[in-house]
């Protein structure tokens, strides 16, 4: 008798988080992750007392976001909003889980152009921005009192600050993932995938082993060569040399400044060295909230983007609960007086949007391969990249 209660309780249980989480027609369900729930549970509260109109707010992990609304939504248990990043967008479009949004030309003209251009696919909008992130060139003021300008600055500095036998580097970045030593990779003219007119990426053009993609590589390869950097520096190495103050610059983004301050250091952010004269490009990470294509509330969710959720107040308040550069211009003028957040706000403005297609599920693997093989020496940047564009080809060409 005792198991059958608790199986009744269970399925009662599963039966409530489901209402719960679903949409109704004439209520807005939002899925967000820990930090953002409670911000969207306050505008959510503001446009309930303005409008009658509840809002629930549920709280879930990024990935069970990203994975469950897919199931969901088709069956009518999913949200009518979900809070994500930008790179989950090809693959819910090509499943059709996001609508597409139209928003007035003059709502459109107060986001950071990069961020619309991150939260669109097939020349649509799917999603309506928040914040914006890359990275830029955190520095250690003690051991880097002024930052360089230029990829040569940044190299004389390297070589008056490494010191490795006491575990000290002038310049690190995290190896052998590709998405921090990007700007390198990226300055001189590589790129993962080639764009058609109407900016859609261009799959059958892969990058990987462009010349500029080769000459990115070999400047890592030749700091690795010189000793002025390891050849290898996972996440674990790079934020244990920051936060001891053993690293002079780095290459990272603003989820790295409590790690350093925790550490007492004093840091500085400044845009990444020019190489030969070229801006490196660092990706865009955008997140913003996309519309369940299968929501009865289309019209609901048009006013909340619109007159609640695209405002100077409700973006000043998720910076404050979560401080990334905002994508919505009035408020970030309200904040650029941040030192850090401006510095980080300029390199991401020379940056491109992380690809949004879900193709790079597997370029990153592939791509992190190669750079392995060019960390350790194993294989020259030439040799390790044009292989790993002829994998790339035959993966996608099946």
């Amino acid at each position: 008798m005792r198991r059958k209660i608790l199986i009744v309780l269970a399925i009662s249980m599963i039966l409530v988080a489901s209402i719960a989480t679903a949409t109704v027609d004439g209520q807005l369900i939002i899925w967000a992750d820990d930090t953002r729930t409670p911000i969207f549970r306050e505008i959510g509260k503001v446009y309930t007392q303005l409008t009658g109109i509840p809002v629930t707010v549920h709280e879930m992990t990024m990935d069970a976001i990203a994975e469950q609304v897919v199931i969901a939504s088709p069956a009518g248990e999913g949200p009518d909003l979900i809070v994500g990043a930008h790179d989950w967008i090809g693959r819910l479009v090509r499943n059709g889980t996001v609508a597409s949004i139209d928003l007035p030309q003059d709502i459109l003209e107060e986001f950071d152009p990069v961020t619309i251009q991150a939260m669109s696919f097939g020349g649509k909008l799917y999603g309506v921005p928040y914040s914006r992130e890359g990275v830029a060139l955190l520095y250690n003021k003690g051991l880097v009192p002024t930052p360089p300008s230029t990829w040569d600055e940044l190299v004389d500095i390297a070589r008056r600050v490494t010191n490795t036998s006491i575990g000290q580097y002038g310049f690190i970045v995290e190896l052998p993932f590709p998405y921090n030593c990007f700007p390198i990779l990226s300055a001189l003219g590589g790129y993962v995938f080639g764009q058609s007119a109407d900016g859609s990426l261009v799959t059958d053009d892969i990058g990987l082993d462009s010349v500029g993609m080769i000459l990115g590589a070999t400047l890592i390869d030749w700091l690795i060569e010189e000793g002025l950097m390891p050849g290898e520096i996972p996440w674990e190495t790079m934020t244990g040399l920051l936060s001891e103050g053993k690293a002079g610059m780095v290459i990272t983004g603003p989820w790295s400044i409590p790690i350093a301050k925790s550490g007492g250091v004093d840091v500085g952010v400044a845009p990444i060295p020019t190489i030969c004269g070229q801006r490196p490009r660092p990706f865009v990470g955008v997140s913003g909230i996309m519309v369940n294509a299968y929501s009865p509330n289309k019209a609901i969710i048009q006013d909340f983007i619109e007159n609640h959720y695209a405002t100077k107040e409700s973006m000043l308040k998720i910076f404050e609960m979560d401080p990334r550069p905002s994508a919505f211009l009035p408020a970030f003028e309200e904040i650029k007086d941040d030192p850090i957040m401006n510095a980080f706000a300029e390199s991401i403005s020379y940056g491109m949007p992380l690809p949004n297609i879900p193709e790079m599920g597997t370029v990153w693997s592939v791509w992190a391969d190669a750079m392995t093989l060019i960390c350790n020496q194993t294989m020259s940047p030439h040799e390790a990249l044009k292989k790993a564009a002829e994998v790339l080809e035959e993966i996608l060409s099946n």
